[in-house]
């Protein structure tokens, strides 16, 4: 008769093989849960992306098409059929000004953002890095100024511009608006997150206080200047109040002020209707596709503004 010898056989160690995994039972519950908060998502993206569609839809609609009651996310016209009219894009570039504005609003938020991270920047690395007389009641006392709504600090600051001489000028869209407290507060946690032993050791290698500050601080706290780089683009690029107060020629109007400016001329004719969204779109365009384009960074930013300061 054939021996076999069971306990001669050497067992094998499940971890050479992982562990073992089960299908799990099916759940309703869980299969509810998941369905209603994917149903809750995909209401609010809707809710934020069907009047963008309407808009890109209206903004080449007839007059007519654009009259309808019928709701369509489709260029129909007054019979309903299929119709694009590019000439509405034609028309607004030329009530726009779009050359002229365009430029204005670029040399503002490019200048506006400048220099907003660079004195915010230098501002959070003294609070965070810098030992001074009353550092720390300065900062609170800055601190306390984000309580004061917007709106309060036009009168102040249309004074102080009117007496500086900068009234309808690109300077007045550009000076009030150079330091951001609230900047400075998220810089100053980034600042404060480094590891002191970095800068002791660039000050034993000779390096002075601004190097340490340009070359060693300043690529660590990147994703979170990239972040408001772009915020700041975007806040200056879309601020119509301040303009609407302080310019009044058209050869220094921004892109928004002529976009409400074009709004405010053709409310009351109904051919214009077509005309006022193309420019809408022409104008809210550019900052849609620099969110698309640099979603992982403001996103990434976001994350490292978590850090506990």
């Amino acid at each position: 008769m054939e021996n076999n010898n069971f306990n001669s056989l050497t067992p094998v160690p499940l971890k050479k093989y992982g562990k073992l995994s089960f299908p799990k039972r099916f759940n309703i519950l869980t299969l509810v849960k998941r369905g209603s908060i994917y149903a809750v998502l995909i209401f609010i993206t809707l809710c934020f992306v069907v009047p963008y569609l309407w808009l890109l839809a209206s903004s080449l609609k007839t007059v007519d098409g654009f009259s309808s009651t019928t709701f369509s996310l489709l260029p129909l016209n007054g019979s309903g059929e299929l119709e694009f009219v590019f000439n509405n894009y034609v028309q607004a570039w030329n009530e726009l000004n779009i050359p002229q504005v365009l430029l204005n609003t670029l040399i503002v938020c490019v200048v506006n953002t400048a220099l907003n991270l660079f004195l915010n920047s230098i501002a959070a690395y003294a609070f965070a890095r810098m030992k001074f007389a009353g550092r720390d009641k300065i900062f609170k006392l800055s601190l306390t100024s984000m309580m004061i709504p917007g709106c309060v600090m036009l009168i102040p600051n249309f004074l102080i511009i009117n007496y500086l001489g900068m009234i309808d000028t690109l300077e007045a869209l550009i000076f009030p608006f150079i330091m951001s407290v609230y900047n400075i507060f998220l810089l100053r946690q980034q600042f404060m997150a480094v590891e002191k032993e970095i800068e002791e050791a660039a000050t034993i290698d000779g390096a002075g206080r601004f190097r340490i500050f340009s070359r060693i601080c300043m690529p660590i706290v990147k994703p979170m200047l990239i972040v408001q780089g772009i915020t700041t683009f975007m806040w200056n690029y879309n601020n119509f109040l301040w303009p609407l107060i302080v310019l009044n020629s058209e050869e220094n109007y921004t892109l928004a002020i002529s976009l409400g400016m074009l709004m405010h001329n053709g409310g009351s004719y109904v051919t214009m209707y077509p005309i006022m969204l193309a420019g809408a779109v022409m104008v809210s365009a550019p900052m849609v596709l620099v969110f698309f384009l640099l979603q992982k960074y403001i996103l990434g930013g976001t994350m490292a503004g978590a850090v506990k300061g």
